[in-house]
Order: C-alpha cells, then sequence, then structure tokens
C-alpha cells in the first residue's frame, strides 16, 4: 500500500526500539518475570517508563488457551461461526482464528453488519478508522509505548496519541457532560499490584478489532494492567449492552520494560490516507 504513515506497530517496532539491545537479548518470559519489580512509596508497581511489544502472547495466557488457538490455525476461520473472508494476505487471519467462544457475542440483528465491516473494512463502504488514519481507540490500542506517571495521572503514550488515566480517586463525569470521544474518559485504582481503569464516554465511531468488530458511545471498558519483573501485561473486558450480548474480554496483551538508561521514542511520522478511493480488492495488509 502507499498509505504515508508509520502505524502503531512501527511506532512500537521502529521507535521503541531506540538505540537499544534486541528485546531478546534484555531477557524475555521467566527472565523478564524474575527481575525485581519497581515499586513507589505507597508499594505499588512502578508503571513508568518504555515498554517494547514482545509479541509474545502464548507465555501470557493459559496453556488451554494458547493450544486451543493453535489448533484453529488449521480450522475455520469464521465471524460466529459464519464465513468471512477467507485465505487473505494480511493479519486479518490470525485475528480470526481466535477459539469460538474468546471472540465478541453480538445481538443477532447486529451479526450482518460485522460480516459486512469485516469484507468492506478497507474502503468508504464500511471504513475500519484505522484505515482512515483515525485512533484505534479503546481497548484495539493496547499497551502504550510508554508510560509517565505522577501521583495523580498516568500519561499513556501511543504512536500519534495519548491517553489519561487519573488516579488521584475522581469519579467519571456524570452522562450529561460526556463529550463523545476517541478515548474516553479513564480513572483508576490499584486491587494488588494490578492497576484497574475504568473508561467511558466513547464516540461510537472506534472499532474493537480488524474483524469488524464495531461498538457504540455505550461501550464501558474495563482494562487490568499488572506489572511483573520487567513484563507488562493488559487484558480489557467490553461493555455494550447496545451490542453485544455478553462482555467480551481481550487476548493478554504483553510489553517488556526497555532499560536502555537513555533509551527515548523518535517522532512518528505523520499518518496520511492516499489509499482507500483507490483500493480495488478485498484484501487489507
Amino acid at each position: 500500500m502507499k498509505r504515508f504513515f508509520i502505524g502503531s506497530m512501527c511506532a512500537v517496532v521502529g521507535a521503541a526500539w531506540l538505540a537499544a539491545p534486541p528485546v531478546a537479548a534484555q531477557g524475555q518470559g521467566a527472565q523478564a518475570a524474575a527481575v525485581e519489580t519497581p515499586r513507589d512509596a505507597a508499594g505499588h508497581p512502578v508503571l513508568g517508563g518504555i515498554w517494547a511489544n514482545t509479541l509474545d502472547r502464548t507465555n501470557t495466557v493459559p496453556e488451554s488457551y494458547a493450544s486451543r488457538l493453535r489448533g484453529r490455525l488449521s480450522g475455520e476461520y469464521t465471524t460466529q461461526r459464519d464465513r468471512t473472508v477467507n485465505f487473505e494476505r494480511d493479519s486479518g487471519i490470525g485475528q480470526r482464528v481466535l477459539p469460538y467462544d474468546e471472540k465478541p457475542f453480538y445481538k443477532p440483528q447486529y451479526w450482518e453488519r460485522v460480516k459486512f465491516n469485516d469484507v468492506h473494512g478497507h474502503n468508504i463502504l464500511a471504513p475500519d478508522p484505522t484505515f482512515q488514519c483515525m485512533p484505534a481507540g479503546v481497548p484495539r490500542i493496547g499497551l502504550p509505548s510508554e508510560i509517565v506517571q505522577t501521583d495523580s495521572t498516568l500519561y499513556f503514550l501511543y504512536d500519534r496519541h495519548q491517553r489519561r488515566i487519573y488516579i488521584d480517586g475522581r469519579p467519571h463525569p456524570p452522562v450529561e457532560a460526556w463529550l463523545g470521544t476517541w478515548f474516553g474518559h479513564s480513572i483508576g485504582h490499584w486491587e494488588g499490584d494490578t492497576l484497574v481503569v475504568s473508561t467511558v464516554d466513547f464516540n461510537g465511531a472506534e472499532w474493537m478489532g480488524w474483524p469488524g468488530y464495531f461498538t457504540s458511545p455505550d461501550k464501558t471498558v474495563i482494562e487490568r494492567i499488572t506489572r511483573v519483573g520487567d513484563r507488562l501485561t493488559l487484558e480489557a473486558t467490553v461493555t455494550d449492552e447496545s451490542l453485544l450480548l455478553q462482555p467480551w474480554t481481550t487476548v493478554v496483551d504483553t510489553a517488556q520494560f526497555n532499560n536502555t538508561p537513555r533509551g527515548e521514542l523518535e517522532e512518528p511520522l505523520p499518518c496520511l490516507e492516499r489509499d482507500i478511493e483507490s483500493m480495488a480488492t478485498r484484501e487489507r495488509g
């Protein structure tokens, strides 16, 4: 594709690598978890720093889940047991082979739209926001590339985007004061070593995932972020009573702390969509 932007993956793979040694050289899996978890004065894990996505998901979820996921690689590629786009040359296949019970369950009247989005998510008929240079939203954007931590606020820095997580005890604003934004309004509190983040006040334009998983402004997201040693994990649960039959929980996302003493993130290139008017196939990638 000719799109002139470096996507969120590039911000992680390119920018967060800095001038640092490869992540593998810094230690992964058990090695990262074996590092002593740094803590603040209140005893909570320190989340501040630069985080590099390891793409090492199977080591952070139960083996039963990993086994089912591997089994699906040779099985059906479906959405709600209905055939969508098979054999594409894009990352969508990897997102469609999740076990059936790990996918969001939409109310029956919305599945036609999900399937339509899945097929046409690359063009103006049902544009995937990320194909329009729009934010990925929560929880799709995943873990940040960098976290800045203060006593009252956590700042999550992504490629071209940022979020504020208020941890000073304030509540969400009342519904009548909601603005409807891409990343919503986020407040967090600690449950042991896990930061629990509640987010509301979305615009309903963001998607939860590549296979056409659209949302509504009624969506609520609960993220559970845990640091153990140099490993950060994120699991999010989405509740959307307007669209979903039941809450949907994402695959666990992981990142590893970049311990380069003077490491810093590079400025990302701007996102400028130049392809969507000329897309002639149903493949995305």
